[in-house]
């Protein structure tokens, strides 16, 4: 199953508005790429899972846009292993 975003939020546009976090950021990206050679000239997106920020890169450039199944998870106090990302269905609440 492909997991899509309407909305990105970019790596550097999250660095911008949490400066404490930035550095983490910046190396969960930096492992992120080291595992994905295909990145190259990718947009890298902070996306959250399970209450952890995650760096994650589309795979498609319009909307919506498409994530690739692989993650790095990060918080302020370290990066975590990379994880796989799985899309549930759930109900829209109003």
């Amino acid at each position: 199953m492909k997991n899509y975003l309407d909305e990105i939020y970019t790596v550097s546009e999250f660095q911008r508005d949490h400066s404490a976090l930035a550095e983490k950021a910046e190396r969960a990206m930096q492992y992120l790429k080291g595992y994905c050679p295909n990145s190259e000239g990718a947009t890298f997106v902070i996306i959250e899972v399970e209450g952890y920020k995650c760096v994650a890169y589309l795979t498609d450039e319009f909307s919506p846009y498409a994530l690739s199944d692989m993650i790095a998870p990060f918080d302020e106090n370290k990066i975590y292993p990379l994880q796989g990302l799985v899309t549930h269905y759930a109900f829209k609440r109003y």
